[in-house]
């Protein structure tokens, strides 16, 4: 086989590969965004040389037009990425009125030009390593990773003669020349739409998983045989069929069927070649927007499954054991409130452990827990965390020796990697997660084969990203039906959401990744003069304008709580408004700028709650479920709605106090907007991809306006596309920005001989 050195980077403990894009320190992965990188390789090929802030623009982004404060943002984060502790002044030195410099040697490592080695295995098991071209003066260097990853050197000096051959033989172990090669991911479907929840055969062979069809109208079960054909497909219900999971018997595939309306989920089995399907049995869960769906794993001895379920009386949602031969199903988890649940179920094929992801804080993030456990897959001890909040673990999927667990960063959203981790016997913390290298770049949803005789696992995961835009619609006057289709207003190569208009209709707060992390930034409702807001790195969104235009509200999250801050329209340091141990969230303004409402889980359930502008008590305002909530233009009434993952009653209470009034049904993403004379919302999701990775249903996407004169609600317009997250109209009711996704991949990739 053919084996070269890779062309790489090195300086201090780091180590910069340009073929893989990747930052390693001392042996582990550190993930930069795109850009970042770009920008760090920029640095290190100018071999310690001044680089202006115009050569390094033009460098990383070319001919593309972008704020300055892109590079700013980039160097930043560099800088805290390389010295960990923010003064980085020893890798990067700003020189004033000439740009930067990198300050720190840099070794260049290329591979041997011309320079062809052979290794070939002998009968003797000794590797025979031979130079067929003529080189004088040569140093060979070869590096060799174990799975350790420890480092074996082979050194190799002398000249070589023209003509002659330079021969040097080294004993390697089996194991060690495995894992020379580097594991690559092909893709294992290129088919259109959305193709999630992998799960292997037992014998690696076949592959089940999810998708939404060659039409892309509705998710159903498909199996896809490893490097042969089209996929055969085994489910045709309107509803949603989702995580399909192969019996270790290989006999059935467990699959769940969502009910958006009803709020709950079918527990079936298939035969794998298609057939009669068998009802198994019904679950719910308390609010699936804090909690993933459900999900579910068998049992090593195939006569169980792992689900999420509810247990009833307003608990969080926890796991049960559910017996195919009787039907009982047996709780095997208890979280407690302020936690929502936990899901995301992984037996190791021993049947010792259990790994599940647990929402902390009534908030789509969460950890993964392990759980010992005894016979008939009972609860030995209490859950221990494995993972730390800053990763949002999610998706575990065990690998066949029992002893480690692959899983997904960034939990339900794209643009996350994949991470293996012990779980054995060690103490939780004593192994720190590391990244899979080479592969796994936006990934989620791992699954592991068995290993063959003859043959290694292979690995099967989603590689899943989207890019969200603001859209911008026109109308003559609020309500009036559009003449023009909607045109894009801000767009970026990452996604951008949650848009708000200023009072004076000049500028839109909204959310957006386009730094790496999601932040607030500011923008003219053409994108112009787009300008980031904050840096807190700490998943900010939601942002609202105040009433006089001179701040902005916004939820952000550290650890495992959510939190209101407030932050100067003209830039400054964030104001932590709460700081209570439940998820706080969506604030926004009263009219007169008094009060500020949010959502929060501290009595246990999402509720609209409020405190003043300046910060203080919170009071809690409604009973029943609330997710979002925005005042009428008048102060008189609180509009608010249930939940966002799927179409919700739109309630009014008034602000004095009293009872609420349903106002409408099928509000989805809590996208409403309140002005004088009406409401604008968006009453039906598209299909193609849910905002939980639970696909929505299909259907036509219109934007609607409730007025209030008639009680009556008319189309304003249709064909919006595939809505993401929020929405917001200007004060006479002519501009509507709303989010969408206009592009999407979430395709099966495949890595073989994974180890």
């Amino acid at each position: 086989m053919s084996l070269e050195t890779r062309h790489c980077y090195e300086f201090g403990p780091f180590t910069a590969d340009p073929e893989v894009r990747t930052l390693m320190r001392n042996e582990q992965v550190i993930p930069l965004p795109p850009k970042v990188f770009d920008v760090l390789m920029a640095f290190l090929k100018s071999a310690g040389a001044p680089m202006s802030r115009d050569d390094l623009m033009k460098t990383v982004w070319g001919d593309v037009f972008v704020e300055e404060g892109n590079l700013t943002n980039a160097i930043s984060v560099l800088r805290k990425t390389l010295s960990g502790d923010g003064g980085a002044a020893q890798y990067i030195v700003t020189i004033p009125r000439r740009g930067y410099r990198f300050a720190v040697p840099v070794r260049e490592h290329r591979p041997l030009s011309g320079a062809q080695i052979e290794i070939e295995e002998r009968r003797t098991d000794r590797l025979l390593i031979e130079q067929t071209e003529e080189q004088t003066g040569i140093e060979w260097r070869l590096l060799f990773r174990t799975a350790k990853p420890a480092r074996l050197y082979l050194m190799l000096f002398g000249a070589v003669v023209v003509g002659g051959l330079t021969i040097g033989t080294v004993r390697l172990s089996r194991s060690a020349r495995e894992n020379t090669e580097t594991i690559r991911a092909v893709p294992l479907t290129a088919l259109p739409g959305v193709a999630r929840y992998p799960s292997f055969s037992p014998d690696g062979n076949f592959v089940a998983f999810s998708w939404t069809g060659p039409n892309q109208d509705n998710p159903d079960i498909y199996v896809q045989q490893i490097g042969s054909g089209s996929p055969l497909r085994l489910t045709t219900d309107p509803r949603n069929d989702y995580n399909p999971i192969w019996s270790p018997d290989g006999r059935w595939i467990a699959f769940l069927r969502r009910d958006w309306e009803q709020s709950k989920s079918e527990l079936r089995l298939i035969p794998p070649l298609g057939g009669a399907e068998r009802k198994l049995a019904e679950l719910r869960t308390r609010n699936s927007y804090f909690v993933t769906p459900p999900y579910l794993a068998w049992c090593p001895d195939g006569d169980c499954l792992v689900v999420t379920d509810s247990p009833g009386g307003g608990q969080p949602d926890a796991l049960f054991v559910f017996s195919l031969e009787t039907g009982e199903k047996r709780q095997l988890t208890h979280p407690e409130t302020p936690a929502s649940g936990d899901t995301n179920p992984a037996v190791s094929p021993d049947g010792h452990w259990l790994v599940f992801r647990r929402h902390r804080t009534g908030s789509i993030t969460g950890d993964l827990y392990r759980l010992r456990l005894g016979e008939d897959l009972t609860a030995s001890g209490e859950p221990q965390r494995l993972t730390n909040a800053a990763l949002d673990a999610a998706y575990p999927a065990w690998i066949p020796n029992s002893r480690e667990i692959l899983f997904s960063t960034g939990g339900m959203n794209s643009r996350g990697n994949l991470f293996r981790v012990p779980v054995g016997d060690e103490k939780p913390g004593e192994s720190q997660p590391t990244r899979l290298p080479f592969v796994g770049e936006y990934g989620m949803m791992p699954a592991v084969s068995r290993p063959r005789p003859g043959r290694p696992s292979r690995l099967v995961y989603v590689r899943s990203f989207q890019n969200t835009n603001i859209w911008r619609i026109e109308t003559s006057g609020p309500g009036a039906p559009v003449s023009a289709p909607p045109v894009v207003a801000i767009s970026s190569t990452r996604r951008d959401s949650t848009p708000h208009l200023s009072p004076d209709g000049r500028r839109v707060a909204f959310a957006s990744d386009r730094s790496g992390n999601w932040e607030i930034w500011l923008a003219d409702p053409d994108g112009s003069n787009a300008f980031q807001l904050t840096s807190m790195g700490l998943d900010c969104g939601a942002p609202r304008w105040s009433p006089d235009g001179t701040s902005v509200v916004f939820q952000s999250r550290r650890e495992d709580q959510g939190d209101v801050y407030l932050v100067p329209a003209a830039g400054g340091k964030p104001r932590n408004l709460t700081s209570h141990p439940a998820n706080d969230g969506r604030p926004s303004f009263s009219h007169d700028g008094k009060w500020i409402y949010f959502t929060s889980n501290r009595t246990g359930q999402p509720r609209i709650w409020k405190m003043p502008a300046s910060g203080g008590a919170a009071i809690q305002v409604t009973n029943n479920s609330g997710f979002a909530a925005f005042e009428s233009a008048d102060g008189a009434y609180l509009y608010y709605n249930d939940t966002m993952d799927r179409p919700s009653p739109l309630w009014r209470v008034p602000v004095s106090g009293g009872d609420p009034v349903k106002v409408l049904d099928g509000v989805i993403l809590g996208a409403f907007a309140v002005l004088e004379g009406g409401i604008y919302y968006i009453n039906r999701p598209a299909g193609g991809g849910g905002i939980l990775n639970i696909d929505q249903p299909s259907g036509e996407t219109g934007l609607q306006y409730l007025d209030f004169a008639t009680s009556r609600s008319r189309t304003v317009a249709r064909n919006l596309g595939k809505v993401y997250l929020g929405l917001t109209a200007s004060p006479d009711g002519r501009t509507i920005l709303y989010s969408r996704v206009d592009s999407s991949v979430d395709e099966l990739m495949l890595v073989e001989n994974f180890r």
